[in-house]
C-alpha cells in the first residue's frame, strides 16, 4: 500500500512538469505572436506612410479606343446611262487603274431609237427659239393683291445679288393677317380670344394653333404694323401668355430672273392689287421663257452625244488614280440601263471608320487627332483626323457602338480592307496640376484627397476635379504643387509589400 502511494506521488510531480512546460512555451508563443504582430503593424504602417505622391505640373490626355476597317476616303459608282454590253475589259476587280487609264470599253446597238427621240426634241426646241423673244420683262408686277410688308431691293441693285442674300426682292402680306409664334406654358387652344400688345396699343387676336408648347396667334394686318417688331401675346383676363415676332400670315415672295432696279413704284405697307408693277429694271437681257428653252437645249444636247458615244463605243477612263471592285460583268455580258457597273476607290486619300463604344461617343466630335495602327503594318503609326461621327448605333448583344470616321494624313501603303486601331484623343491640356486617380476618395458624394503634412499629420480636402484618365486627375482647387498626398493602398498591393501570398480558390 505504501508502494501505490508513491506512485501517486511521482505521477502528480510529472504532470505538474510537464504542465509547467507547457505554459512556459505557450508564453513564449504569446511574446512571438505579440511582437510579430507589432512588427506587422510596424510594416504596414510603413507601407501606408511610403505611399506617398506629389502633386505635379503636367500634361494629361484623355483618349478613346476603338477597332476598325481601312477604306477609300473617297468612292464613285459608275452607273450604265442605257443598255449596254460590255466589249472589252483592262482591268479585273480589285487592281489599281493609274489616272487616264483604260478600265473597260462597251457597246451598244439597241440606242437608235433613243438618238432619233433625241435628235427630234432638239430640232423641236431650235424652232421654240428661233419664234421666241429674248427680251425680258421690264417691270416686276405684284403676282397677288396684299399689303407690301418688306421691300429688299433699292435703286441700282441687281436683282439676283437681292434674291441670293434674301430670297426675295419683297414680301406681300396675302391674307391680311400677321402672326406671332411664341411658347408658353400656359394652356391655350385654338380659337381661343387672345390681345396683342403691340407697343401703347392693344389689339384684338386669336389661337390659331397649337403644337405642344409652341402656339402660334394671328391678328388683323394694317398700314401701321410692322413685320420683325416683339409683341406679347396675353389672354382676355390679362395673363401673360408668351412673346414672340410679328410675321406674315402667308406671305407671297416676290422674285425676278434678271435686270438691274431702276426705280420703285410702291412703298412698304401699301396695298396693291395684282399685276400692278413694284419695280422698274434695267439690263434685262433674256425672258425666263428664253432662258428655260437654252437650259432644255443643252441638256438634249448633252444626252445625244453620250447616247451617240454610247452606240459608238463608250470607253470608261479612270479620273484618278484608284482601285477597281464589285465589278461584276464579264465580257460579252450585257448591262441593263442604271446598273452599276463598277465602283471606283480613290487611292489618294483612305480613311478609317471606327467602332467607339457608347460610353465615349459624346466626348467625339471633328477634328480630334487620332493614332492609328494597322495591324498588316508593324511599327507604324498613322497621323488621323476625326472627319465625321455618326448619331445612329448600332447594339450587339446589349453594346452600343457607334461610327466614327477617321481621314488619314499619308497612308499611301495601306490598303482597303485592312485591319486597324484608333486612338482618339478627346481632350488634351498643359500646365494641369495632376495627381494619381488612386489619390481620390468620394465621401458623401464629395472628391477628397489625404494631404500628408510636413510633421507627418494628415488632412482630409475637397477638391475640384478637372479631365481625368485612366492613370491622373486634373486638380482645379484644393491642392497646391508639390503637396504629398496618400494614395489608397489596394489589399492586394499591402500584401505584395509584405511578402504575403494570398491564394484564391473557386468552387
Amino acid at each position: 500500500m505504501r508502494q501505490q502511494g508513491n506512485q501517486k506521488k511521482k505521477s502528480h510531480r510529472k504532470l505538474f512538469v510537464i504542465l509547467g512546460i507547457a505554459a512556459v512555451v505557450l508564453v513564449i508563443l504569446i511574446i512571438l505572436a505579440v511582437r510579430g504582430l507589432k512588427n506587422m503593424t510596424e510594416q504596414i504602417a510603413s507601407a501606408m506612410e511610403s505611399n506617398t505622391v506629389q502633386a505635379e505640373v503636367g500634361e494629361i490626355a484623355v483618349t478613346t479606343e476603338g477597332t476598325g476597317v481601312v477604306e477609300a476616303a473617297r468612292t464613285e459608282n459608275v452607273y450604265a446611262d442605257y443598255s449596254v454590253t460590255l466589249k472589252k475589259l483592262y482591268k479585273q476587280n480589285g487592281e489599281k487603274a493609274a489616272a487616264g487609264e483604260v478600265i473597260a470599253e462597251f457597246e451598244s446597238i439597241a440606242l437608235n431609237d433613243t438618238i432619233t427621240s433625241l435628235e427630234t426634241q432638239l430640232n423641236q426646241v431650235d424652232s421654240l427659239l428661233a419664234s421666241a423673244s429674248r427680251d425680258g420683262a421690264t417691270a416686276v408686277k405684284a403676282p397677288v393683291y396684299g399689303r407690301v410688308k418688306q421691300i429688299f431691293a433699292a435703286e441700282g441693285d441687281s436683282v439676283l445679288t437681292v434674291q441670293s442674300r434674301q430670297e426675295a426682292l419683297a414680301v406681300i402680306s396675302a391674307d391680311g393677317m400677321l402672326k406671332v409664334e411664341f411658347d408658353t406654358e400656359s394652356s391655350t387652344e385654338a380659337g381661343q380670344k387672345v390681345q396683342i400688345l403691340y407697343g401703347d396699343q392693344v389689339l384684338d387676336g386669336r389661337i390659331l394653333e397649337v403644337s405642344g408648347n409652341h402656339t402660334t396667334a394671328v391678328f388683323e394686318d394694317g398700314a401701321d404694323y410692322q413685320l420683325n417688331q416683339e409683341v406679347t401675346v396675353q389672354a382676355e383676363d390679362g395673363t401673360k401668355l408668351g412673346t414672340g415676332l410679328t410675321d406674315c400670315g402667308h406671305g407671297v415672295y416676290v422674285t425676278a430672273d434678271c435686270g438691274v432696279i431702276k426705280s420703285l413704284s410702291v412703298a412698304e405697307n401699301t396695298e396693291v392689287s395684282a399685276g400692278e408693277t413694284l419695280f422698274e429694271l434695267d439690263e434685262v437681257s433674256c425672258s425666263a421663257e428664253y432662258l428655260a428653252l437654252l437650259e432644255q437645249r443643252e441638256q438634249l444636247a448633252e444626252d445625244l452625244k453620250a447616247a451617240r458615244e454610247y452606240r459608238n463605243g463608250y470607253v470608261l477612263t479612270a479620273e484618278t488614280d484608284c482601285i477597281i471592285s464589285e465589278l461584276t460583268a464579264k465580257e460579252g455580258g450585257t448591262l441593263p440601263a442604271g446598273s452599276v457597273v463598277c465602283r471606283l476607290m480613290d487611292t489618294g486619300a483612305y480613311q478609317v471608320v471606327l467602332a467607339i463604344d457608347e460610353l465615349d461617343i459624346r466626348g467625339i466630335e471633328a477634328g480630334q487627332s487620332v493614332e492609328v495602327t494597322v495591324d498588316a503594318i508593324e511599327d507604324t503609326v498613322y497621323e488621323g483626323t476625326v472627319s465625321g461621327v455618326s448619331m445612329a448605333g448600332e447594339n450587339t448583344n446589349g453594346v452600343g457602338t457607334y461610327r466614327v470616321s477617321v481621314l488619314l494624313a499619308e497612308a499611301s501603303d495601306l490598303l482597303p480592307g485592312m485591319s486597324a486601331n484608333g486612338r482618339i484623343t478627346m481632350d488634351y491640356k498643359t500646365d494641369a496640376l495632376l495627381v494619381p486617380v488612386d489619390t481620390l476618395k468620394t465621401i458623401d458624394g464629395k472628391r477628397t484627397v489625404t494631404v500628408v503634412k510636413e510633421d507627418g499629420t494628415t488632412e482630409n480636402r475637397e477638391v475640384t476635379v478637372g479631365l481625368v484618365n485612366n492613370q491622373y486627375a486634373e486638380i482645379l482647387s484644393g491642392v497646391e504643387e508639390g503637396e504629398h498626398l496618400q494614395v489608397i493602398v489596394r489589399l492586394e498591393d499591402l500584401y505584395s509589400q509584405l511578402g504575403i501570398t494570398v491564394e484564391s480558390t473557386a468552387e
